[in-house]
């Protein structure tokens, strides 16, 4: 099953991206976004990164159910990703717990980063 996305980006691919030149031999076309940036409240922490972490993890699995209905294959990637994001998810807890009852702040500085390949 196709997401609705997808779906989308199909049906508008002329209109979504602009024609640019070809880049030169050797060039990479690349785009960094920052994604959070800042100082932040233990409970806006909590918010901020486990929705992320939440929703990582919740593309995971449904990648992972993907692939076993329609591929018939092992999804083993995606379970490995799964494990990881859920135990980044419990070392984040910990750190909110820990700075909310020391009286602290967590800066956090995240960046994504885009290339075409």
């Amino acid at each position: 099953m196709e997401s609705k996305l997808f779906q989308w980006l199909k049906g508008n691919k002329r209109k979504l991206v602009p024609q640019k030149t070809i880049p030169q031999k050797g060039a990479v076309d690349a785009f960094n976004v920052r994604l959070v940036e800042g100082l932040f409240e233990p409970a806006e922490s909590a918010e901020v990164l486990l929705s992320l972490l939440n929703y990582k993890i919740k593309f995971h699995t449904v990648q992972s159910l993907n692939l076993k209905e329609t591929q018939n294959s092992d999804p083993e990637q995606s379970q490995k990703r799964i494990e990881a994001l859920k135990k980044a998810k419990q070392e984040v807890t910990e750190l909110v717990v820990k700075a909310r009852n020391k009286g602290q702040k967590l800066e956090i500085h995240s960046t994504v980063e885009i290339v075409l390949r």
